[in-house]
């Protein structure tokens, strides 16, 4: 890997740290899917570090995506003064086993929007926990919320839920249909405000 002290830019660091925060890794995490060290990747996604390809592919592979949608991603503005579009056809998409993740924004932005489709009728093992505020809107399908000791939801199409920060929370569909939701995350965050599949709970059903 070459740490040579060029940057790569800010497209391409938010691009890995967005991809990276979407699916609950921490530094560590990624680090040792990747098979590099924690150092270096706070500094290439601090633009401060110029990864090689092979450390390039073994990011993208330890994001689960491609080197060509990471380049394709990192062209996006990330100045927070700017206006951002991101496309239909963007190819930031984070594939997940119950489903997929879709970034609506790029760079460390005031609001972190987020596209979620939702595909699995069974929670996952752990629940979600962010230090930041989130808004949740339900555009189709029906979705099943627990969130913990706060409770067990029910969100139809077109219902909303505001869910406070450091609240335990996770999701599944209710019925055979897929969900789609969008999520609204109140500001960016870094690993220290990050906890993600850590809290466990006993299970309930509703």
């Amino acid at each position: 890997m070459s740490t040579n002290g060029e940057a790569t830019g800010p497209g391409m660091g938010e691009t890995i740290r967005t991809m990276r925060q979407v699916q609950g890794l921490t530094l560590v995490q990624l680090a040792k899917l990747s098979g590099l060290s924690n150092p270096f990747l706070s500094q290439v996604e601090r633009g401060k570090a110029q990864p090689s390809m092979d450390s390039l592919r073994r990011i993208a592979e330890g994001l689960g995506t491609t080197i060509a949608t990471l380049t394709a991603s990192a062209h996006a503005s990330t100045d927070d003064t700017d206006i951002c579009i991101v496309r239909s056809d963007d190819p930031l998409v984070i594939i997940r086993d119950e489903g997929y993740t879709r970034p609506l924004a790029r760079g460390t932005r005031e609001l972190n929007p987020l596209e979620f489709l939702v595909t699995s009728d069974a929670y996952e093992d752990v629940y979600w926990r962010h230090a930041v505020a989130e808004f949740l809107y339900v555009l189709s399908g029906s979705l099943i919320v627990d969130l913990a000791d706060k409770g067990i939801h029910q969100l139809a199409s077109g219902d909303s839920l505001y869910i406070p920060g450091a609240l335990d929370h996770r999701w599944r569909i209710q019925g055979k249909w897929p969900s789609r939701a969008l999520v609204v995350q109140a500001g960016p965050h870094d690993d220290a405000d990050l906890e993600a599949r850590t809290t466990t709970h006993e299970t309930r059903l509703p």
